[in-house]
This record gives structure tokens, C-alpha cells and sequence, in this order.
């Protein structure tokens, strides 16, 4: 009897990528819900915690391209984290300072680096003389 095989092709992680808003656009808190799959209400729950601040006008919440960025952060951080919305707030303010951090090391290093790379002249060693001094007497002139 020939069994069929089954050949189950692994999937790269890069090929499944998200949608990634334009700079510029806002969302209302309707779009941004279908964007992100989260349910309205669980977004309202994250703004009254202050996870998430969206733009407040007399329409509605809406929501830039950085707020559907934290959205899916806090997503991706509640089966670790479970309802400890505390907790997602310090790592998700930790995480932005860490990433704040990183910017303004490769900008420093990035302005550094033409002047780290010049050879600065070697110092002199003044006490290896001394030593060799004291080793070797002079002679008086007469």
C-alpha cells in the first residue's frame, strides 16, 4: 500500500507583514479596532488607562500611526503580561525609552565617527626616560 506524503512548507516570518499606516493618517477608533482586530470597547479600556493616547475631538478618538503601533504592542504583550495593565504600561514606557536611547547613540555615533577615526599622536612617556636616565650616569663636563 503507497501512503501519500504530505511535504508542510515552513513559512518564513518575514513573508506575513502587517499594515503598516502612512505617516500622516489618522484613524477613527472604528478603523483602528478593524485594523488591529481588537474590540472597541478593550481600546476604550486601554485609553481610560492611559496605554494609548488618541487624538480627542469633538467626533471621536483617532488614532496616528504611532497609536495603532502601541495598540499592537499591548496586544502582543497580554498573553505575557495577562490582565496586569500596569505592568504593559512600564514595560511599553520602558521600551520607548530604550528605543529613545538607541536613536541618540547612532546619531552621537554616526556625528563621532569621522573624528574617532583620525590617528591622535602617541603621548610621550616621560618617566621611561627618567628611568633610563637614572641608569646610565652623566658624565661632568670639566
Amino acid at each position: 500500500m503507497i501512503r501519500p506524503t504530505l511535504s508542510i512548507r515552513k513559512v518564513p516570518a518575514h513573508e506575513i507583514e502587517l499594515f503598516d499606516p502612512p505617516p500622516d493618517a489618522t484613524y477613527t477608533i472604528e478603523a483602528t479596532a478593524h485594523l488591529v482586530d481588537v474590540p472597541r470597547r478593550t481600546i476604550m479600556v486601554y485609553c481610560k488607562h492611559r496605554l494609548l493616547s488618541p487624538a480627542l475631538t469633538e467626533h471621536g478618538y483617532y488614532f496616528d500611526r504611532q497609536g495603532i503601533r502601541a495598540l499592537r504592542r499591548i496586544e502582543a504583550l497580554r498573553p505575557i503580561c495577562g490582565d496586569d495593565l500596569a505592568g504593559i504600561k512600564i514595560i511599553l514606557d520602558l521600551t520607548d525609552a530604550l528605543e529613545r536611547l538607541h536613536w541618540k547613540v547612532l546619531s552621537l555615533s554616526r556625528t563621532s565617527a569621522p573624528a574617532s577615526e583620525k590617528k591622535q599622536p602617541r603621548a610621550r612617556n616621560d618617566s621611561s626616560r627618567k628611568t633610563k636616565a637614572k641608569l646610565s650616569p652623566r658624565r661632568k663636563k670639566k
